[in-house]
Formats: structure tokens, sequence, C-alpha cells
């Protein structure tokens, strides 16, 4: 009996589907923005076509930028969380000081104990969260990338994912973070999105001592000489009632600091979000 060769070659394809895994693996760094002295939360996100019975990773950072305060500060995403019933993992390891470098290392298994409960097939699922702290030197302007990297720790922690019994390395996109600065709007003290009156009088109380300072002294600063006094409430009402020089630089719209050259910051202005 002949065969023709279309039907030989579909009878050896036949024979291999069964050893045919696909192995789609990604894994995805994703930032933010934030500013200097508060917590930007990054994740890890994954993506695969493959139940993973485990993972372990390193990530690094620039540490003249970000610090990692505490082991609480990284955690489970919800897929990870969402493993033996909702009770997480059973070995999930972390080292926020690994040697090697700057950075943190995380070891997850999700179950030791047969039948094994697996994290499913992923479409950009958070594995990770982690709340990253902006050092109060960093620069408003720099950046930290977030990078995968298997050169942490000692021995050196390796970033692959372990699917259906094979150790895969997946593809990595790394993130960043990115120092921004609050924009507000300089002399709306009561963060309202206008400037009147009542701003200049909540200075007056602030000044004296009355009322408490605001989350935005460069708002307060209506001169902006870089110190509050009852100067930047007269400069105010000069400018409001008797032809006085305008706020500098402020059109009465939300931006940001254009002098930034003295003692003064703002650390939230709701207004301008």
């Amino acid at each position: 009996m002949k065969f023709s060769p279309i039907v030989v070659f579909l009878f050896l394809v036949c024979l291999t589907c069964s050893e045919v895994n696909a192995q789609i693996a990604t894994i995805e760094a994703v930032g933010g923005d934030g500013y200097i002295d508060t917590t930007v939360t990054a994740q890890i996100l994954g993506t695969t076509d493959l139940a993973t019975h485990g993972f372990s990773l390193g990530l690094s950072h620039d540490p003249t930028i970000l610090a990692i305060d505490a082991l609480t500060d990284v955690r489970p995403g919800a897929v990870v969380s969402a493993v033996n019933g909702d009770s997480g993992p059973d070995f999930f390891e972390i080292n926020i000081a690994p040697a090697g470098g700057t950075g943190l290392t995380i070891a997850c298994i999700t179950d030791l104990f047969s039948p094994f409960d697996f994290l499913p097939p992923m479409d950009s699922s958070p594995l990770i969260e982690i709340d990253y702290r902006i050092l109060p030197t960093a620069v408003v302007g720099s950046s930290s990338p977030l990078e995968f990297t298997s050169a942490l720790g000692s021995p050196a922690v390796q970033t692959v994912l372990v699917m259906e019994l094979a150790e895969v390395t997946p593809a990595m996109i790394s993130g960043l973070i990115l120092v921004t600065e609050p924009h507000f709007i300089r002399g709306d003290l009561n963060h309202n999105g206008s400037v009147t009156l009542l701003d200049g009088v909540l200075l007056l109380y602030r000044v004296s001592g009355l009322e408490a300072p605001g989350s935005c002294s460069d708002a307060d600063d209506i001169n902006d000489d870089g110190v509050l006094t009852l100067g930047d409430a007269v400069y105010l009402f000069q400018y409001m009632f008797t032809g006085g020089a305008p706020i500098p630089g402020s059109d009465g719209s939300c931006g940001p600091d254009q002098t930034g050259d003295d003692d003064l910051d703002c650390m939230e202005f709701g207004f301008c979000g």
C-alpha cells in the first residue's frame, strides 16, 4: 500500500503533537511616577499559556532614587494569592537585600503537596506588587529602571518559570519609576482652583500659627521669595486690589514650581491631582 507524501507528513505531525508544548511566557515590570518621599506601587505581570507551578526572579532598581523599606512592601499579586483556595502559595520567599546588587529576589512554589494547585494560564495577570519609596534626595526628573536580572543573590536567583515540568526563561519587559513634582496654583491656599481674598486671609492665620501649615508650601509662597510671611498676604492683597505685581510664575492654572530654588516643597495639591 502506498501513501501520498501529504498523508505521511500528517501522520508524522500527529505522532509529535502530544510532545509539543506551547510556551508563551512573559513577565513585565510596570512602574509609574511619584513625588519625592512618597510611595509608588509597581507590579510584575505575567502572561503564560500553560499552568505554572512556580517561579523565581530578580528585579533591580537604582538605590539613589528608590528604596524598599520592609518585607511587607513586597506581596503576592491577586493571581498568586488566589492559589490553594485563596490561602496563597506554600512557599514564598523574598529577599530585599540580596547579594550582588540592589533590588529584590523572589521565589514562589504554589503547592508542595499533591494534588498540586497551579497558577492558571495568564494574560497580564498580577504576580507581585512592590511598594517603592522615592528617596528625599532623588532629583525631580530622574528615573529608576526596574530591570529583571539573574545576578542577584548568593547563589544567584535565576529569573525562570516552571511550566508543566519545563523550566522556561520568560521574555522580560523592564519598567520605570519617574520622579515628578506636584502641580499647584500659587496663591491658592485652600486648593479650590482659584485665588481669592480668602486665600490671603488663610495665609495670615497660618503664619500666625492659628492654622496648621498647608500640604503645599510652594502654593502658600505667594511672592515666591522662599519663605512664608505676612508679606505673602500683603503681596496678594496688593495684586488683587491696588494694581500690584502679578503672582510670580503663575497664570492661574496648575503647573510645577518654575523656580524650585528654595527650601519649600509641595507634598500634595488636591485640585491639580
